[in-house]
């Protein structure tokens, strides 16, 4: 990229878990190495679960869970998010969220919830990782502790500044202390405290209702632009598109279920929004509450990006493939390890491998779960691939197959090439329907 020179009086850096990699930028090249330790990151796996596990008026704080680590459950979305863990190392971009720090949060959490009630891995509807900045003053003596909360220091010999540590609570206060250090103790004041967000000016708590009888749109969505934008929702709301319904009139939403709208990525474009992860992740929360959500939205966010930027279809379908390769650093419903657990489970009968495709335990297979094990043991079908898988196991057309469903499909259609493919891939062989009139449903498979 092009690179250019700003200039100005005093540089601040506020780079996060970052900051020691912006602070190397001070010096030459050669003495990189030799620049001390200021910040160290500690990685948080969080999980968000479906809303009806927490209350909306009330969380969980957990001090003494089995290995030390805190942990909480707290309403946030219309969902429940769930964590953290805490491990020490090198910060990444990446939100991938390691495996078994998700089964330790839903071992955890399960704890705190009626026995009858069993937190399932599919309930798992987004996972990642966040990055907490666990800062030290590198002019402090040797021996002090990094801080959880914030600290900022000066670079005497360049004068550059940098803050870090802190946490999204602290951020207001962490902006009031670096600004006040800035201009030092004869400088003006921050006024942080008396200066009101973008969107405070005009806000009223009937803000929602006023949006709802002014454009006919759904509850969630005139609440969630209330809450997100404040009396600027009325300038978001002038982008948005009716329709074509009778109700509600204006307000397309990016995927059902959800309160995001054409709007949403219209103003986050006028807002220089340049990416489909940014719309997903920064400007909405999509990709952070429900991974598979956020995969079906973005063919719709690139069709309005496209048309607000401008967008080539070669820059249109970059952005695509660039936003799924994002998306799918998340976790969600299906382990990472899926393959592996499948591939290496022992399958003693019909009702092992009905159980391995029913990922939702409730007790029949859904055409999703059949496109879903596909994927997991890499044979992936086209759609009508998965129409003819299923259509051959539900023979009743409920739209749902049974254990007896599925154990009549698996000894009398061994043609069938997802048949096929399943027993190659999980090692098994064809058992007939006499063996199991005569066996049972605990026929050994070889």
């Amino acid at each position: 990229g092009e690179v250019f020179e700003i200039r100005a009086n005093r540089v601040v850096f506020a780079g996060g878990p970052f900051t020691d990699d912006l602070r190397k930028m001070e010096v030459n090249k050669d003495e990189k190495e030799s620049v001390p330790e200021a910040v160290r990151g500690a990685a948080g796996t969080h999980i968000v679960l479906p809303g009806y596990y927490c209350p909306n008026e009330m969380g969980l704080l957990d001090y003494n869970t089995s290995d030390g680590r805190f942990l909480f459950m707290l309403p946030w979305e219309n969902h429940t998010l769930v964590g953290t863990t805490d491990t020490l190392g090198p910060a990444e971009t990446s939100p991938n969220p390691p495996e078994d720090e998700i089964d330790w949060l839903l071992t955890e959490c399960e704890k705190y919830l009626t026995p009858d009630l069993k937190v399932r891995r599919t309930d798992v509807l987004s996972a990642w990782r966040g990055w907490r900045p666990l800062a030290a003053d590198p002019h402090a003596p040797p021996d002090a502790p990094a801080s959880r909360d914030h600290i900022i220091s000066e670079n005497p010999e360049t004068g550059v500044i940098f803050i870090a540590g802190g946490k999204w609570t602290t951020w207001r206060e962490m902006a009031e202390e670096v600004v006040d250090r800035v201009v030092g103790k004869d400088g003006p004041k921050c006024t942080t405290l008396k200066t009101k967000l973008f969107g405070g000016d005009g806000y009223t708590k009937t803000l929602s209702i006023e949006l709802i009888q002014k454009y006919s749109m759904l509850q969630e969505v005139a609440e969630h632009m209330a809450k997100s934008y404040g009396a600027r929702a009325w300038e978001v709301c002038e982008t948005i598109q009716p329709t074509g319904k009778r109700w509600p009139r204006f307000g397309n939403l990016l995927v059902d279920n959800y309160p995001y709208t054409d709007a949403d990525v219209s103003w986050a474009c006028k807002e220089y929004a340049c990416t489909i992860e940014d719309v997903l992740s920064r400007r909405t929360r999509l990709a952070f509450l429900n991974k598979d959500a956020a995969l079906d939205a973005i063919p719709v966010v690139a069709d309005i990006m496209a048309d607000e930027l401008g967008w080539t279809a070669e820059v249109k379908k970059q952005q695509v493939e660039a936003a799924e390769k994002y998306v799918n650093t998340y976790g969600g419903r299906i382990s990472v390890t899926s393959e592996n657990t499948l591939k290496s489970g022992r399958y003693k009968s019909v009702h092992d491998i009905f159980n391995a495709i029913d990922r939702n335990q409730n007790g029949y297979l859904e055409k999703q779960e059949v496109e879903e094990i596909s994927q997991i043991l890499g044979f992936k079908l086209t759609d009508e691939e998965v129409d003819e898988a299923f259509r051959e196991m539900d023979q009743k057309r409920f739209g749902r197959v049974s254990l007896d469903d599925f154990m009549k499909w698996w000894t009398t259609s061994s043609s069938s090439p997802f048949h096929k493919k399943l027993s190659k891939e999980l090692g098994l062989r064809v058992v007939s329907e006499a063996d199991l009139r005569n066996i049972g449903p605990g026929t050994m498979f070889g």
